[in-house]
């Protein structure tokens, strides 16, 4: 919930319509507020996604502020590096400093979201602001009130777009007339072949796509057999699929999506899709990592 009389705002981006729309407006719906934009990058968010933040970035004149995070040794936490969208690391070089610390992210050992995105966040925010001196803004729509954080309500954060009632239609139609667009489809979007995406979403990108498979075969092959000091409940999981740990549901590999993506099946859509089957069971950053 927006903090009660307090005039600033730290608005979350992700690189997709709903989050821009929301840093488009802001200004419009709260003239009088102090607001700083950020996006963090995890080092494998797809290029196109990039292109089209920083070509927002510059139209509309948003100054946000472009953030990785950064690896320390055992015992210190992840920090907050600001950078410029021309030095972006994009071949997985956050990614995988943050999988050597903590291993392979999966459902069951989900830092990726919180480390490279959330907590740099946060700190940036702190820095700027001060702590609890300032609303978190979160670009999600009237039409995802089941993604809507349970605590939002005391942990400052709030929903601009819902408060201005924004669906889809609203979303697309106001896209329709800008002179920047996205050039991926949605379930492209975020990082690559995230973990959380629906093995339909997988499938498809594999499919459309097969070089996407390399790195995250490579970090399976490379990190999946350490064990992590201090996480015994990862190394049990480990063990318990034959001393490999994967990215993916059901301990797929690349291999197994890959295979499983050479059999008849019906590709993604450039909208969600939320059938209860085998190839539709995602999470919720399968269709957007959640900020704050």
């Amino acid at each position: 919930m927006k903090l009660q009389g307090n005039k600033n705002i730290f608005g979350s981006i992700s690189a997709g319509y709903s989050s821009v729309m929301m840093a488009i407006m802001l200004r419009k719906w709260y003239p009088d507020h102090n607001i700083v934009y950020g996006m963090a990058n995890t080092s494998k968010e797809r290029k196109e996604s990039l292109h089209f933040m920083n070509e927002c970035n510059d139209y509309y004149n948003l100054n946000m502020v472009w953030i990785e995070a950064e690896f320390h040794e055992k015992g210190i936490g992840v920090t907050p590096k600001i950078v410029d969208y021309k030095n972006l690391k994009t071949k997985g070089e956050i990614f995988e400093s943050g999988i050597k610390k903590l291993g392979i992210p999966n459902k069951e050992n989900k830092w990726c979201n919180r480390d490279m995105k959330l907590e740099v966040l946060r700190k940036y925010a702190d820095s700027i602001f001060g702590k609890d001196n300032y609303s978190v803004a979160v670009g999600l729509r009237i039409d995802e009130m089941d993604r809507v954080r349970k605590d939002y309500k005391t942990n400052n954060v709030f929903y601009p777009l819902m408060d201005h009632k924004i669906d889809s239609k609203a979303r697309n139609k106001f896209w329709k007339d800008q002179p920047i667009q996205i050039t991926i489809p949605a379930y492209k979007g975020n990082c690559d072949l995230c973990f959380a995406k629906s093995n339909r979403k997988l499938m498809t990108i594999l499919k459309e796509e097969p070089n996407t498979m390399f790195w995250w075969d490579k970090m399976i092959k490379t990190y999946g057999s350490i064990t992590i000091d201090g996480k015994p409940s990862y190394n049990e999981l480990m063990e318990q699929n034959n001393g490999t740990q994967t990215f993916y549901r059901g301990y797929n590999t690349i291999e197994d999506l890959v295979k499983m993506a050479e059999q008849p099946f019906t590709k993604a859509n450039d909208e969600y899709v939320y059938e209860n089957d085998l190839f539709d069971l995602e999470e919720e950053c399968g269709y957007g990592c959640v900020v704050f």
